[in-house]
């Protein structure tokens, strides 16, 4: 009999592979757009990133749900390595949320508008970095466990 936990670890795995498959696409684009005037082209991807948030958002969800579920379940809550993947994953929302504000500046550019170009203003790798990092802290707190 498969326990309660190990069906959450799994839908929590699961979360992870659909957020980054998704997220990825968003990575893909910012990387794509780097330097890049806001043209047609431009547009096309900024729309293909906002798509791929249809199942970037909730795969966050299932994420989150699943995580603070563990928790309970797994008894994890006085040790020190959850709190820590906690704070990390807040700062990376609050990080990658301002790194990412001259995308949605160039998202809410109108078509026939003329004007600088708010993704000259782009940082890529800098949400890169920031993300793999992350993801890489992560995945040893909750692997290793180490406090």
């Amino acid at each position: 009999m498969t326990s309660l936990y190990i069906w959450l670890k799994f839908f929590h795995i699961f979360g992870i592979a659909v957020f980054l498959m998704g997220h990825g696409v968003s990575a893909g684009t910012s990387l794509a757009l780097r330097g890049r005037p806001l043209d047609p082209m431009s547009r096309t991807l900024l729309r293909l990133s906002i798509r791929s948030q249809a199942i970037v958002w909730p795969a966050l969800g299932l994420i989150v749900v699943t995580g603070v579920w563990m928790g309970f379940a797994g008894s994890w809550w006085r040790t020190g390595w959850i709190w820590t993947s906690i704070a990390i994953f807040v700062a990376v929302l609050i990080v990658m949320g301002a790194l990412s504000v001259p995308y949605h500046g160039a998202r809410a550019v109108k078509e026939d508008a003329v004007a600088d170009s708010p993704l000259a203003r782009s940082r890529p790798m800098a949400l890169l970095l920031t993300g793999v990092v992350a993801l890489i802290a992560l995945l040893f707190l909750m692997v290793v466990k180490p406090f």
